[in-house]
């Protein structure tokens, strides 16, 4: 026979049996007897309407069905009275003026034009749409699909017959009848002009749009049976690595066979079994693998609603346990995976029901234990759902002692040092103690390896001036793990420093020393301001040099080295120097008069907030007179100064025994004038030379120069001269 794909739209109708009721509409054109009897053979029956029912099936529709009510059904005595399954007719939606009664006293056809033929309302109590449009209704439908009550409308509205694109919801079904195809538009029924005509024994087809309309049982249209969704139960015994044994229930009717399927991610099985035997022994599985069966019922080469059951094999066990990984409260497991497939590990910690856990890769930490603790790790490996586990595999191990707290040095003398320690949280059978001496940041080898059970120890023998370590480890019986080392220091008094040098220049101090005798760590260098001790830098360095860059010129710095030895420190070695001094700036005379100079300078560059010492000196050459001040101020004022008198100043910056270059500038007091007369005679052996205005012009200039040697200078790389004393010469002639 020739099979017809047809659409499977699953939905629940609950009636009072709670059945689950699916309709099938198949498209092939038959009588309503041979409708009937496709839906008797390979369904239940042809559908029976309700009000619950008929707007789901009027909706799916695009042409006249037939439907399980004609006139008379099995003989019976009054008509329309019951559906073809027995069921009694409680409901009729009947189009208006249908079904005729009676043969008409002037039959004459009546066509009825659909689009222009208006419903009135329902008054029979039937339910009737208001309003109707048959014409705008498909004519023919050539896929044969299936579907449930209840189903969601608005999907339904939205299909297509293209079978293809429903894949997920199709199913297939036989043609009963051989050679009989879908009806065409015309006089097949899949038109839906009716004539007025009375029907002596008339069958009930289904419209488009919901309404019941009597037509000759003989015409071919399509037809919708309807079936109860067949429930069966499929279940696995017998599970093991590799296999597992299937059974089903029988389905209903006149079933033909079985067709099984089992499927995993690596495994498809399809076979067909005979209804005689519903069990089958599954071989050659996957241990640990998820295996899914379908069970399908085959009726009319039809699949029924399948058998479905899921099981898993048992997963295989773990070769061996691996302990990769101990800390304190942690221990770290891996494993080989097991052969065949499983869902995840479970990791059981024996004694210890609050220490399970699960995981999905083979390693896992396994966290919460008590340090210094035995423990028997259980690992077996699981299926998704838990259904079957494999057998466990187990390890015993011991996890890390604790570290030792409060590991310190209580008491030193010059060839000993005392220690001691509070024992670690956790459990703990003793303890290593291991004592070395270092020196000049060189270590040296162990003094003394001890194992003990007390809490203290106390180092002896050591060098004087020494750093002594001392490492405490915590233990366990069988030695398989060992506490984290804690480790403390002891120390002696260190040496200090020796031959300390400052090496300074205008804004930069190197200090150098010698190392000291005897073990030390590093050395603390202290950079002071000295005249306010304002400490300006401190640096740790193990080095026996450093260099303090970006000082202040001329001023004096304090260098302290100490010798540090952990928290022990050697007496201090101090040295002074100044940076070497820059001259000031900008001397200036800001105030002069016969007998006092005030002389202004400003401070060096880059020297702010510090105390500087200047050096203030003037000079008067005609005097041969010079006197030199200090002073910390930025002026001076100069006293008892001679009348009249040339003074050069000079300032300089004093540095300890340094001195700057000097900055210079003059002045010349105010005068207090004196005149002095002198008489000059001319006598020439020539005659009118002394009258001679030329002669007496070159006197002049003679005596000029002459007084100039005495009371002037001359200013250096200039022919200019400056008075060392004020002096002016006047001519007058007797």
């Amino acid at each position: 026979m020739d099979r017809i794909q047809h659409l499977i739209l699953w939905a629940v109708l609950v009636e009072c049996c709670v059945a689950e009721r699916q309709y099938f509409l198949h498209s092939n054109s038959s009588t309503w007897e041979q409708a009937r009897l496709h839906c008797q053979a390979c369904y239940k029956e042809m559908v029976s309407l309700t009000p619950d029912n008929i707007q789901q099936l009027a909706q799916n529709l695009n042409s006249s069905y037939w439907i399980g009510l004609r006139k008379t059904l099995n003989n019976g005595s009054f008509p329309w009275s019951s559906w073809s399954n027995g069921d009694p007719v409680t409901f009729q939606n009947w189009y208006p003026g249908r079904p005729i009664l009676s043969k008409p006293k002037d039959p004459v056809n009546n066509i009825f034009n659909y689009n222009n033929y208006s419903i009135p309302p329902n008054d029979c109590g039937c339910c009737c749409p208001s309003q109707s449009n048959p014409a705008s209704v498909p004519l023919t439908s050539t896929t044969d699909y299936s579907f449930t009550e209840n189903e969601n409308m608005t999907a339904l509205s939205t299909m297509t017959p293209d079978v293809t694109t429903m894949t997920s919801v199709m199913t297939s079904g036989p043609t009963f009848f051989t050679g009989v195809t879908g009806g065409t538009n015309g006089t097949n029924g899949t038109n839906e002009t009716a004539t007025d005509v009375y029907i002596e024994e008339p069958c009930i087809a289904l419209l488009s749009f919901g309404l019941w309309f009597d037509k000759i049982c003989s015409e071919l249209l399509p037809y919708i049976c309807y079936e109860d969704r067949f429930y069966g139960n499929a279940k696995i015994t017998n599970k093991t690595l590799h296999n597992a044994t299937l059974s089903w229930t029988r389905g209903p009717g006149d079933i033909s066979g079985y067709r099984v399927e089992v499927k995993s991610t690596d495994y498809n099985l399809t076979l067909n079994h005979s209804s005689l035997n519903r069990t089958y022994d599954l071989s050659n599985l996957t241990a640990g693998t998820q295996y899914r069966v379908q069970v399908f019922p085959i009726k009319c080469w039809r699949d029924l609603n399948p058998q479905n059951v899921s099981f898993y094999t048992k997963p295989d066990v773990i070769k061996y346990i691996n302990i990769t990984n101990v800390s304190e409260t942690n221990i770290f497991l891996s494993w080989p995976a097991p052969e065949g497939n499983r869902g995840f590990y479970s990791i059981q910690v024996r004694d210890q029901p609050n220490l399970n856990m699960n995981t999905r890769t083979e390693s896992a930490e396994v966290k919460g234990l008590i340090p210094g603790g035995l423990y028997m790790f259980e690992v077996n490996a699981n299926v998704e759902d838990m259904s079957i586990e494999g057998d466990q595999t187990n390890i015993t191990s011991y996890s890390k002692p604790g570290k030792v707290s409060n590991l310190k040095a209580s008491a030193s003398t010059k060839d000993s040092v005392d220690f001691q320690w509070k024992q670690p949280a956790g459990n703990t059978s003793g303890y290593r103690v291991e004592v070395w001496v270092e020196e000049n940041n060189k270590t040296r080898s162990n003094i003394t390896q001890k194992t003990q059970t007390g809490t203290n120890f106390t180092a002896k023998n050591l060098p004087s001036g020494a750093k002594i370590w001392l490492s405490v480890v915590a233990l366990v019986p069988d030695g398989s793990v060992e506490g984290e080392l804690s480790a403390a220091m002891g120390l002696t008094t260190p040496d200090k420093v020796r031959n300390l040098l400052l090496v300074p220049t205008a804004d930069t101090i190197n200090v150098t020393w010698t190392l000291p005798q005897g073990n030390f760590e590093t050395f603390s260098v202290q950079l002071k301001l000295n005249f306010s001790n304002k400490e300006v830098e401190n640096s740790i360095t193990n080095a026996s040099h450093i260099s303090f860059p970006k000082l202040m010129a001329g001023v004096a710095y304090n260098v302290t080295v100490t010798t540090l030895n952990g928290n022990l420190k050697s007496e201090p070695e101090s040295v002074t120097n100044f940076t070497l001094p820059l001259p000031p700036k900008s001397a200036k005379i800001n105030f002069f008069n016969n007998s006092h100079v005030n002389l202004t300078w400003q401070a060096p560059t880059g020297v702010q907030d510090v105390q500087i010492t200047y050096l203030v000196k003037y000079s008067a050459e005609f005097w041969n007179d010079t006197e030199i001040h200090e002073t910390t101020n930025t002026s001076y004022m100069f006293l008892k100064l001679k009348a009249g008198t040339n003074y050069i100043f000079e300032v300089r910056v004093k540095a300890g025994t340094q001195e700057s270059d000097p900055i210079q500038t003059s002045q010349t007091t105010n005068a207090t004038v004196r005149v002095q007369t002198m008489t000059m005679e001319c006598a020439s052996s020539k005659p009118s030379f002394c009258e001679d205005i030329g002669a007496r012009t070159e006197v002049l200039k003679q005596l000029q120069e002459r007084f100039s040697k005495t009371f002037s200078s001359k200013v250096q790389d200039n022919s200019s001269w400056v008075n060392n004393v004020f002096w002016e010469l006047a001519w007058r002639e007797a």
